[in-house]
């Protein structure tokens, strides 16, 4: 009997069988599949993070200004800002010493000859031509030295005695009474002292040309004079009582400034108007007198509002900004375009109106609706530039995109920059 026979009822037992290995092809396409992926992803953010527009927009400036009032209170209410009102009345006599000066101003050296320029005051004399006009019914004789006086008060005397028929005139060289190249003046009306004073009305001189001053050493002396008899001093020029009335208005307001920060309590970092009111001014001189010193007065009624300069410049910004239309911002300054001057005050109450000149400027805001990435994203940038100078206010424009090559802008909102300058 065969060994390897069967016995009966056994079961037949095969080998495992087991699945194939795939081919290696398979894997390779699989890594080159995922690796393609990943690159397309990351040109894709790449891409993404790459591609964006730059905006610049050059706004033009435009100016925008305040003429208003806003009032000053030591108890403000709405609408003012707080400060004081002062006022005060300010006097001072004062002695001036006339001026030993040599002739300079431009209207004066014009009616003196040349080679007269260099000489002294006493050393010219002022000569001219007068017409003596009688309106009179009768006949009016002058004698030699009969004295001619102007509307300022400068004396002059005929050269020769005359004789003047009534409804006619004679025409009559005369001379300066004192030295000096004061008295070099031009055309005039001169009235006659000596006369009887309703008699001057009818009876006057007037001078065509002017007056020359010419040097003493070519005309003899018209009037032999007692030298002890001249006064003494100096010739009063007219820029002695315009320089005595300068020096008192600074002294007096120096002082009123002074004394009205004092009444006010000294108040810091706080800006001052002031108004100035000339009451009174005198002096005891006139020009061409012959003194060494002479006496001037000056009376000022002061009036002082002291205010907050934070305060008002912080208003004006705040009316200027009002005036400001929507979607453009307003450029704040440091207040040099702003001048303040006072239009009234009530000295009881301690309130004043100060009026305010101001200018200031505003540009686009880069908040402006027409501004926003949204207007013009996914457009072509000739678009885009057509829309941004269509905008009022808009100077220039300079887009910029990245990558170079690119033709729209983005059509992200959050890829646009838009600066406004």
């Amino acid at each position: 009997m065969n060994s390897r026979s069967r016995r009966t009822g056994a079961v037949r037992i095969s080998a495992p069988s087991f699945p194939t290995s795939p081919r290696p092809s398979i894997y390779r396409k699989i890594a080159y599949t995922f690796l393609g992926l990943t690159v397309v992803i990351v040109i894709a953010v790449l891409w993404l993070t790459s591609v964006k527009a730059e905006v610049l927009v050059k706004a033009s400036r435009q100016t925008v200004s305040l003429d208003g009032t806003v009032e000053v209170a030591k108890t403000p209410s709405q609408g003012q800002i707080p400060g004081r009102v002062v006022q005060g009345t300010f006097e001072k006599i004062q002695e001036f010493f006339v001026a030993t000066s040599t002739q300079s101003t431009s209207d004066t050296a014009a009616s003196v000859p040349v080679e007269a320029i260099q000489l002294s005051d006493n050393q010219v004399r002022a000569r001219g031509k007068v017409r003596i006009i009688n309106e009179y019914s009768k006949t009016q004789p002058l004698v030699r030295t009969t004295r001619l006086l102007t509307p300022d008060n400068k004396l002059y005397r005929i050269d020769k005695t005359i004789s003047v028929p009534p409804g006619g005139e004679v025409e009559v060289e005369a001379y300066a009474d004192q030295t000096g190249y004061d008295f070099a003046i031009g055309p005039s009306k001169f009235t006659i002292p000596g006369l009887y004073e309703p008699l001057q009305q009818y009876i006057y001189a007037r001078s065509d040309a002017p007056f020359e001053a010419q040097s003493l050493s070519q005309n003899e002396e018209p009037v032999a004079k007692n030298e002890a008899t001249q006064p003494a001093g100096k010739t009063v020029k007219p820029f002695d009582l315009d320089g005595a009335e300068k020096t008192l208005m600074d002294v007096v307001l120096a002082r009123a400034k002074t004394e009205l920060a004092a009444e006010a309590g000294n108040p810091d970092n706080m800006e001052t108007v002031y108004v100035v009111k000339v009451v009174d001014k005198k002096t005891n001189a006139t020009v061409g007198q012959v003194t060494e010193s002479f006496l001037s007065s000056l009376k000022l009624e002061v009036t002082a509002v002291y205010y907050s300069k934070e305060d008002m410049q912080a208003l004006v910004r705040s009316k200027l900004r009002e005036r400001v239309p929507d979607g453009r911002e307003f450029l704040p300054t440091e207040g040099s375009s702003t001048s303040y001057s006072l239009e009234s005050a009530d000295l009881e109450n301690e309130i004043a109106s100060i009026r305010i000149k101001a200018d200031g400027s505003y540009r686009l805001s880069p908040e402006n609706p027409l501004l926003q990435p949204s207007v013009f994203a996914g457009k072509s940038k000739d678009e885009a530039m057509t829309l941004f100078h269509s905008v009022d206010g808009v100077e220039s424009i300079d887009i910029a995109l990245h990558p170079s090559w690119l033709r729209n802008i983005p059509s992200f909102k959050d890829k646009i920059k838009v600066t406004v300058e």
